[in-house]
């Protein structure tokens, strides 16, 4: 990957890397941290496409759109019990502890994903 000089980019990608700088420090999801600071998703969106394209920004992406997250065990579960997952947006999924693995991976990550 090439290296831009930051110095070089004009005032409007600054400002973009700036915001998606903040977006990745607050550990938001581009959607979420649009609604919270009133930019508009779609340019957020596509300024991170074209920073990546001139080679500000890294090109990597996260594996199917999900982060990993922090998880806190808040009890332990007995064999075959119900879990839950409670996702920074709200969202609580309760599913049983028998649930098939790939399942679970393709709800939780829908779920994360609606951010």
């Amino acid at each position: 990957m090439r290296v831009i000089d930051e110095q070089k980019l004009t005032e409007r990608q600054r400002y973009w890397l700036d915001h998606l700088r903040a977006c990745e420090t607050k550990g938001k999801t581009m959607r979420a941290y649009a609604s919270e600071t009133g930019i508009d998703a779609r340019s957020l969106y596509g300024a991170k496409k074209r920073l990546v394209k001139r080679g500000v920004l890294s090109a990597e992406k996260r594996s199917g759109g999900v982060g990993f997250t922090r998880a806190h065990v808040v009890g332990g579960a007995a064999h075959g019990s119900d879990c839950r997952v409670q996702f920074p947006n709200g969202i609580t999924v309760t599913f049983s502890a028998t649930v098939d693995g790939g399942a679970l991976s393709k709800i939780l990550g829908a779920v994360a994903a609606l951010g």
